[in-house]
This record gives C-alpha cells, structure tokens and sequence, in this order.
C-alpha cells in the first residue's frame, strides 16, 4: 500500500484519488480552496442555480467507468440524462440551424434543410472519417499513456499537420458548416488555425455517444465524487495549499503545506498547472527538461461566464445555442429558477469587447428588460492552447520523470474537457496499479 497524496481536488485529482483508493492506497486529497470538485461547482443566487463550469459530456462511458472503479455504478449517486434536443446554431447571416446531437440522418436532413443536399453529404462524409480517427487516439493516446512514437499509418491517417481550419476549407463549401466544425476549437479556448484537424473528432463522438448532463446540474457531479471519497474512506483537506513536492534521488517523498505542515508520500498526483508545479513547487533535476517543454505552453482562453436570471416570457432556446461570430457567445438554458423565471449560461468564447447584453441583443436575443439576476462565474484552469499538432507532447506527460510523480487535469495529456480529465485519471491510476 502506497502513501498517495493527490494536489487539487478537481475533476481529475478527485478522480485519481477515488481509484487509487480502491486500487488499496492510503489517499490524501489536499485542495486549497474550501470546496470540492474545481468548476464542477454551482452559482446559486436569489432563487437561482446555475453550473459555474461544465454542464454536459459525451463519452459518458469515461464517467461509467470512473464510478465503476472505484465502487458501485454512477446511478448509484446521480443520473446521467440524455440531452435530447438539438444544438441551435444562430449565424450571421440570420440563418439558424438545429442540429441534433446523436443521429447521422437527422444531421444529413438538418443541413439539408439548411443548405442543400451537397453540404449535408459533405458533412456527413466528414463526420464519418473521424470515426477512423476516434480509434486511432483511442488506441494510442486516450486510454494508454501518449505512446513515444505513432505507427506510419496512423500518422498518415492523423495528418497532426493539418489544422482544423484546413479541413474546414477543404472538406466544406458552405460557410456555415465550416463555422460549425471550427467551433470544436473555440470551445477549448484555441484558434482553429492552430488547431489539429483531427480535434474534429468530436464531431463524431458527439454524433456516436450522444451528450449527456446530469439531474440536478452538472455541480451533482462534484457531490457524488465527494461521497465516493468519504466511502472510500480518503482524508480530504480543503484550506490546505501545497506549496512544495519534496524529492529525494530523483523521486517523491513527500509535500509541504503552507501551513509548514509535511505530509509523507510515496506518490504524489498533480491536478493543477503543470507550469505551476514544474517551476514552483518541484525542484529536482529529474524534471529539467520537461519543465521546459511544460513552459513554452500556453494557456488556453477560459470562456467568460455569465449567469442570468430571467423573467418569462423569454425567447425558447434548446439545451445550448451558439451564436456564431466575433466573439462567439454560447447559450446554455440547463440552469434551476423559481417558477415563472428562466436561468441562463452565457459563454463568451474570445476577447468581450461588449457586455454580454449587448452581445446577446445584437445577436437577435432581446432580453435586457428580462433580467432579474446576474451573477460570474470566476475564471478557471482551461488548459493548454493548441498552438500547431507538436502541443501535444509539450503537454504535462501522466508519468513524470520524476519518480512517483503523476499529472492530471486540463493541462496535463490528453487535454481539457470532462471526458479527457477522466481518461487522464484512468490512465494514471493503471500506471500506478493495485497496491
């Protein structure tokens, strides 16, 4: 039985330490702040409760799994729900496609509708070649760690040069659809240009495993990892800041309060900033030369979120609506609200240089006068921005070369997101094994 202490209680830290623990070993979780589950957290004001972070997921198997490994099934503490309705996608032009989430023909009709037969053929041929893809990254970088060296075939079947605004221009005519398959790199804070093209693959998972929230809000997510914790019988501090990872020879021992409190360990689990960890709170030889790779990453752009509380009558809008320009606005609806009222997410992918209103109004969404409570979420971690395909190896590896150290989390492989945080844990828990 090994002595774990896992920094940072998000998605992931708690993630790692609920399998860990039932992998057998004794698993502190410290987090410096005085709740669990990072943005997997609520607003709740004036009547009002809205997710501060993630609201749905598909691969719901990674969640399924978590749950599985580290106890009994996920219904077991909350239930996750299908989201069923189209996302709405609100352009420029005035043109607004719904496109469903988890149906091939109904897509192909949608864009027909849309457009014309051609663009919905050339979405759904697009869209079908991820799925190649998807077994790809499946089998060499999301369930085992990110392998040294792909085959020669899978890199020609990658195509890690080609970003993802190039397959937009060269597989798609219409404007629209190109808009569409970008907004799979704005989500994650990234340029298109400098994004992969095969990012593009969750285009297919979404079309193949469906989206999927959670009764109560996403925030039920956090509440089910922390009693899993508690049967798991895991020490969870919350107001303890970790503030060095000691070392010896090359390996773990321990971390540092700031407290000046010293906690023995034999393996140590990062959920927070590689570039924090690697240049703040480690100092071992061991880690020279992928804190360098680690520092010429950059972060990610955090979306700006805006919570509202709105009086009915109010415009119907589906699960999530992306209004499509400069910046690029989300709308999500899967907030709790009193009777007679609405509560909305506002997402601002990019640089605001207007309220969130007058964004919201400019784009054909008249609600000003609606507005009974606002309410922001704080900034978070969003990981690292893709700047060309070599990101993903500057990424903090799962395995340190520090041994005994492991990292998770948005900046860690294979990226940010629910589903990627998940498998991040999954794979370090399998690398650490049964005590």
């Amino acid at each position: 039985m090994a002595r774990v202490v896992v920094i940072g209680a998000g998605l992931a830290g708690l993630a790692s330490a609920v399998r860990l623990a039932k992998l057998g070993h004794e698993v502190i979780v410290c987090e410096r702040d005085q709740h669990l589950g990072g943005v997997l957290g609520r607003v709740e004001a004036d009547g009002f409760s809205w997710d501060a972070g993630a609201a749905s997921t598909t691969l719901p198997a990674a969640l399924r799994d978590l749950f599985r490994k580290s106890g009994r099934p996920i219904e077991s503490l909350v239930q996750l729900e299908p989201v069923t309705e189209p996302r709405r996608h609100m352009f420029g032009d005035g043109s607004v496609l719904d496109l469903p989430i988890g149906d091939r023909g109904a897509q192909e009709a949608a864009w027909t509708d849309l457009a014309d037969q051609k663009t919905a053929k050339q979405w759904t041929a697009l869209v079908d070649g991820y799925g190649e893809t998807w077994q790809i990254l499946r089998k060499t970088s999301l369930e085992p760690p990110l392998h040294d060296k792909l085959s020669l075939s899978a890199v020609r079947s990658l195509k890690p040069w080609q970003s993802l605004e190039k397959v937009a221009n060269r597989e798609l005519d219409d404007d629209r659809a190109r808009a569409v398959l970008r907004h799979f790199a704005a989500q994650g804070g990234s340029d298109a240009k400098l994004t992969p093209g095969y990012v593009g693959v969750w285009s297919y998972l979404e079309r193949t495993f469906g989206r999927w929230t959670i009764e109560g809000g996403f925030g039920a997510l956090a509440d089910a990892l922390a009693q899993r914790a508690s049967e798991r019988k895991i020490n969870v501090r919350t107001g303890a800041e970790v503030v060095g990872v000691s070392t010896t020879d090359g390996g773990v021992t321990g971390v540092r309060l700031a407290d000046a409190t010293e906690l023995p360990a034999d393996i140590v689990v990062s959920d927070i900033d590689p570039r924090l960890l690697y240049t703040e709170l480690l100092d071992d030889p061991a880690a020279k030369k992928l804190r360098k790779k680690v520092l010429s990453t950059h972060q990610a752009q955090a979306a700006y979120v805006v919570h509202l509380g709105l009086q009915e009558p109010v415009p119907s809008l589906p699960f999530e609506t992306v209004l499509h320009g400069t910046p690029t606005v989300v709308v999500r609806t899967g907030g709790q609200a009193p009777a007679g009222h609405q509560a909305w997410s506002v997402l601002v992918h990019g640089y605001p240089t207007d309220d969130v209103l007058d964004l919201l109004v400019a784009r054909g969404l008249h609600i000003r006068d609606k507005v009974v409570s606002r309410q922001t979420s704080p900034s978070w971690w969003a990981g690292v921005a893709w700047e060309g395909y070599k990101t993903a190896r500057r990424r903090a590896s799962n395995v340190s070369p520090v041994k005994g150290l492991y990292c998770v989390g948005a900046g860690a492989h294979p990226g940010s997101g629910v589903p990627a945080t998940t498998l991040g844990a999954a794979i370090v828990a399998d690398a650490i094994g049964k005590a």
